[in-house]
């Protein structure tokens, strides 16, 4: 009964064990996220795009998440262009899709920026829920750095939703949906 591998076969299952430590080892700095998404239970959140303004401070932000256990720390001015405080979460799911972390980023007191980052495997669905609420997307240029590529943006009542055109080949890598407030 133990036999070996037959050779035709231990060649793909090489490369295959190959490829799968060169993913893993290309995404070490993001690895811990995916493990805390499967080994910790985190809230589910509606992100409440409509409700969210660039009017609200950190309490209303809370009151609007009520329920969910919002990390917030301050960032100093050179940490994030997003914002110089920010507020944090893993979450499991984000208006019924699997999720990861969400952030609430605030500029001089104010909500500026929130992040839903979602796994690959629910970027359609994402952009489906957006398409189905707020019509068609307008494309609008590229971003760069690890996510890279054309953004799609759609108006929403108090600022516009951004997402990634298309998701990364990378299976470790995520998906931001990003409101920006007017």
């Amino acid at each position: 009964m133990n036999q070996d591998i037959p050779k035709w076969m231990s060649i793909p299952a090489t490369v295959g064990i190959g490829i799968l430590a060169i993913l893993v080892l290309t995404r070490m700095d993001t690895l811990h996220v995916y493990g805390t998404y499967l080994r910790q239970k985190s809230p589910e959140i509606s992100t409440n795009l409509d409700a969210l303004s660039p009017k609200m401070d950190e309490a209303a932000l809370r009151k609007l998440f009520e329920g969910v256990p919002l990390t917030c720390i301050h960032q100093g001015p050179d940490r994030s262009e997003l914002g110089d405080r920010v507020c944090y979460t893993a979450i499991d799911r984000a208006d019924g899709d699997a999720a990861l972390t969400f952030a609430a980023f605030f500029k001089k007191g104010k909500l500026a920026h929130t992040i839903v980052q979602t796994p690959w495997w629910v970027h359609r669905a994402s952009m489906q829920r957006l398409e189905a609420r707020y019509g068609k997307a307008q494309t609008v240029g590229l971003v760069g750095g690890r996510y890279g590529g054309p953004v799609l943006r759609w108006q929403t009542p108090n600022g516009y939703v951004e997402v990634n055109q298309a998701r990364s080949f990378h299976p470790l890598d995520w998906n931001l949906v990003m409101w920006t407030g007017r």
